[in-house]
């Protein structure tokens, strides 16, 4: 589905309002909410501020210490995108030994993510000396859903619910696409047999939602939005020097970790042309595996990581048996239509795909 305008239209007056609110209060409220994350030190003035995507930015003049302390790097989208093409995307250009220096270091933090192991699904708090899985996530979608879809805050489950198994995680995301059709009021159906379309492929997904096998009860870390935008190298080998925007990272299903990485075309799934995206993509892959496999073996002789913990198989094995498309779609709200058509009405046979050719023709 198409974003909704109107929706987009709303949140934006309501952040002009917020943003005015604000306002009245600087410098002292900047002030203050900086003071809190520097005991001890007293700040006395704030200068002009500028927006960022989800966040409002102060500059703080007291020293190298704002929130974080301050990282040296490019952004490694910026090195290897296609500068003829406003939105990202990898320049076909690049040479080979860049794309190995960026993919091994995209690999090391892939790996490092996958490393903890939790028992519940959902956000990190910690808590008494450790962390733990005590809310549902926040996810990227989540926040874009209520952005551009015009979806209810109150409707996503509960904030202190955490999820118990991968089965039930899934089912929700299941149930959101269902919320999402419902709620979104524009750029939503074309028209009847559109809406009854899109319904049916709501339904099929939550069946094979609910059978499909998953692991239970070892979960990962993962980021929506980890991807060469918001990882910083130096210029001269491309070597990370640190990762940003880590606000949508959570506590998800295994099967999530074991997909093939979404960015390696460094292109938003929003952007993509599925008809010729798995010709662009699997060449991509094969160079991210090979590497990823050296990392994995550096890894595996360091005793930092075992041979169970190894990541490259399994993601290798999702585009052959459908896991990478189902777990996408299960994330992405807004083109769930398109790859549920695609690539996943194979999933489904017998009495449960006569009942949609039924309900569809």
């Amino acid at each position: 589905m198409e974003w909704d305008q109107l929706a987009e239209e709303k949140t934006q007056k309501l952040y002009a309002g917020w943003l005015k609110l604000l306002l009245l209060e600087s410098p002292a409220l900047p002030l203050r909410l900086a003071s809190q994350h520097h005991p001890g030190a007293q700040a006395t003035t704030a200068s002009e501020f500028t927006t960022g995507a989800y966040n409002m930015c102060w500059k703080w003049s007291c020293g190298p210490y704002i929130v974080m302390t301050v990282i040296e790097g490019t952004l490694l989208s910026k090195w290897l995108r296609d500068p003829s093409v406003s939105a990202p995307c990898l320049n076909l250009d690049v040479s080979e030994s860049d794309l190995r220096s960026a993919y091994s270091g995209m690999a090391r933090i892939v790996l490092g993510l996958s490393k903890p192991v939790f028992k519940y699904i959902g956000a990190l708090q910690w808590d008494s000396g450790k962390w733990m899985v005590a809310k549902r996530p926040l996810t990227l979608t989540m926040n874009e859903l209520v952005r551009v879809g015009n979806f209810l805050a109150n409707k996503f489950v509960d904030c202190n619910h955490r999820f118990e198994s991968a089965s039930e995680y899934f089912q929700q995301l299941a149930e959101q696409h269902f919320l999402h059709l419902k709620y979104q009021r524009n750029n939503a159906i074309d028209d009847e047999d559109d809406c009854r379309k899109k319904y049916v492929a709501r339904c099929l997904f939550r069946q094979i939602a609910r059978r499909v096998t998953l692991q239970h009860g070892r979960y990962h870390l993962y980021c929506d939005d980890m991807r060469p935008y918001n990882v910083l190298v130096s210029e001269s080998d491309l070597k990370i020097t640190g990762v940003i925007d880590w606000e949508n990272t959570y506590v998800a299903p295994a099967e999530f970790t074991y997909g093939a990485p979404w960015w390696l075309l460094f292109e938003s799934p929003l952007a993509w042309d599925l008809d010729s995206f798995m010709s662009r993509y699997r060449p991509r892959l094969q160079l991210f595996l090979d590497v990823l496999r050296v990392q994995e073996d550096e890894q595996i002789c360091q005793e930092s990581l075992k041979e169970s913990q190894r990541l490259s198989d399994k993601m290798a094995l999702s585009i052959e048996n459908g896991l990478f498309w189902f777990c996408l779609a299960a994330r992405e709200s807004f083109m769930f239509d398109e790859i549920y058509w695609k690539f996943l009405t194979n999933n489904i046979s017998g009495p449960l795909a006569l009942w949609a050719i039924g309900f569809l023709f």
